[in-house]
């Protein structure tokens, strides 16, 4: 298989370099105090569930809610400093919005991987733009966190490919395991650390207002 940089497209490439200073100037920046209470997940994504026993939003509010209540910044930074922390608590993260969602829902009710894991990504990202009141956890969650996969994300990676990805429209619905959203994972990093980013970084950059979160 050819190297990966083999495919980069030259005006992504650009693109994604120069969106760096402006994604660094804008993390970490807004008081934690005053946090909005979409916790980086906008009406457009719940549009898309229907017929749930409680209104989606509310229940992912209140998971997001008592996770920053029984945030302790300094020892939460301690926890992710490395790689294989961060993928603990990531997935300690998903496996407790699984299980509020199902407590709140019924059992029968659950949350598919592929929007476990783009509500968990998305709250990351949320964090990652707050005051969080210690400086290096901020720069731990860039560091390490992932990017949340949807249909901007992923077709922005496939463009930064030169579309190497057979698909035309994806969706976070082709995110159908692990298997898929670790190697999905793995493209974009790539990219983004060739370019002096992260794959949070990346999706900052493949965000648009209106793109559907």
């Amino acid at each position: 298989m050819m190297p990966l940089k083999n495919f980069y497209d030259p005006k992504q490439v650009a693109a994604f370099t120069e969106s760096l200073p402006r994604v660094r100037k804008d993390l970490g920046k807004i008081p934690f105090a005053k946090r909005a209470a979409t916790y980086g997940v906008g009406a457009n994504t719940f549009r898309a569930y229907r017929d749930w026993q409680v209104q989606p939003s509310l229940v992912y509010r209140k998971w997001a809610s008592s996770i920053c209540d029984s945030l302790v910044p300094n020892e939460l930074e301690v926890a992710i400093r490395e790689p294989e922390g961060f993928v603990r608590w990531h997935t300690a993260l998903g496996d407790s919005l699984q299980a509020h969602w199902k407590s709140r829902q019924g059992n029968e009710k659950q949350l598919s991987f592929a929007h476990t894991y783009k509500f968990v990504d998305l709250f990351v990202k949320w964090l990652s733009s707050h005051d969080l009141g210690h400086p290096p956890l901020v720069d731990a969650l860039v560091k390490h966190a992932n990017c949340a996969l949807d249909s901007q994300t992923l077709q922005k990676i496939n463009e930064c490919l030169s579309f190497a990805l057979p698909i035309s429209r994806p969706s976070m619905g082709d995110v159908h395991s692990r298997v898929t959203y670790e190697y999905c994972q793995g493209l974009i990093g790539e990219f983004a650390s060739d370019h002096g980013g992260t794959r949070l970084m990346f999706d900052y950059f493949a965000w648009h207002q209106g793109g559907g979160r």
